[in-house]
């Protein structure tokens, strides 16, 4: 099997048909060639060994679209965001394919360069930092930016105002009595980072607060799954050690927080009767768990919707219609904060 595209030449000698007219016919000139001419050269695109090929594909009418979803990680919050795009009505039209970054940038552009290379339909991206540069490149096939905002705004955006979720979940701890409140962010190279950050900061300054810097960590080195949920258990050790006992604490993501319940158990401290929690991140996972999870976020079937309608859109050429979509945040009251 043939590892290299096709030449125009190799198409034209197994098809019959001029290079001139192979050309067209793959630049999808559909007025310029009859339906047999078409089907020579999908015959002869399959004995190169382009089965199943993008060009086949096209070819064939076949509306099948291919969409990349680089993720952080690999976890429940991100599963059932796919799970929700291919749940919309008409998704039975696309096929996702999700790949993680790890948080790592090279690693983020290494696969959008591979899957730009690959001819996809359509990218979503989760960025590993607020500095993404977007290449030039990478500008001929639509590309969507979710959870973290980029200083980049020629490219739609797609997820919650962070600033104003954590100030959601901090006003909620403080309206409980809670002022000595935790917060253990992700990667600080995120914009989720920044904003909640910011949104904690003015929750605590409206109740004439000082916000105390020795209750705030970051997870600064290995991003990976496992790595989040260990670094949760140090971030945990990190809060009760420096200062203040918290007794409540805000987490940013579904992995941190696995690795702050286990250190919680560890020593011995019971949720909520010693310490109350809150996470930024919704998921069904935050049922299951006993006790029941409070979050600030957004069920993903909506954040699944608005994906789905943004990609529809593009592959429709409504392009004026494709703008960002600011979801607002809920606060979702459970046993962990009651």
């Amino acid at each position: 099997m043939k590892k290299s595209q096709p030449t125009l030449h190799d198409i034209a000698r197994i098809s019959g048909l001029s290079i001139a007219t192979v050309n067209k016919i793959l630049e999808d000139k559909r007025h310029v060639a009859s339906d047999s001419a078409r089907d020579k050269v999908v015959e002869a695109l399959e004995m190169l060994g382009y089965e199943p090929s993008r060009y086949i594909q096209s070819l064939r009418g076949e509306q099948t679209k291919t969409i990349a979803f680089i993720i952080p990680r690999h976890d429940a919050y991100y599963a059932s965001i796919i799970d929700a795009i291919e749940h919309q009505e008409g998704s039975e039209s696309i096929r996702i394919i999700a790949m993680a970054s790890n948080e790592n940038a090279a690693r983020q552009d290494e696969l959008i360069d591979w899957f730009v290379s690959q001819q996809v339909d359509g990218i979503i991206v989760s960025p590993v930092s607020a500095q993404m540069r977007i290449a030039q490149r990478w500008r001929d096939i639509p590309m969507l930016i979710i959870d973290n905002h980029i200083e980049d705004e020629s490219l739609p955006y797609i997820g919650l105002n962070h600033e104003d979720s954590a100030y959601k979940a901090a006003e909620h701890l403080l309206r409980q009595q809670h002022k000595v409140i935790g917060l253990l962010l992700g990667n600080p190279e995120t914009s989720t980072a920044a904003d909640s950050r910011m949104g904690y900061k003015a929750a605590l300054e409206d109740y004439d607060l000082s916000m105390d810097e020795r209750l705030i960590t970051y997870q600064y080195t290995d991003l990976s799954m496992n790595a989040t949920e260990n670094y949760g258990s140090a971030a945990v050790e990190q809060v009760f050690n420096n200062g203040k006992m918290p007794t409540a604490l805000i987490t940013a993501n579904h992995a941190l927080l696995n690795g702050v319940l286990q250190a919680l158990h560890h020593k011995g401290l019971k949720v909520p009767e010693d310490i109350a929690i809150v996470t930024l991140e919704e998921n069904t996972w935050n049922t299951a768990n006993q006790p029941q999870l409070t979050a600030v976020g957004i069920a993903s079937n909506e954040i699944g919707a608005s994906i789905f309608k943004q990609l529809q859109r593009f592959f429709k050429g409504e392009t004026t219609k494709i703008k960002s979509d600011w979801l607002a945040s809920q606060v979702i009251i459970r046993d962990s904060s009651q």
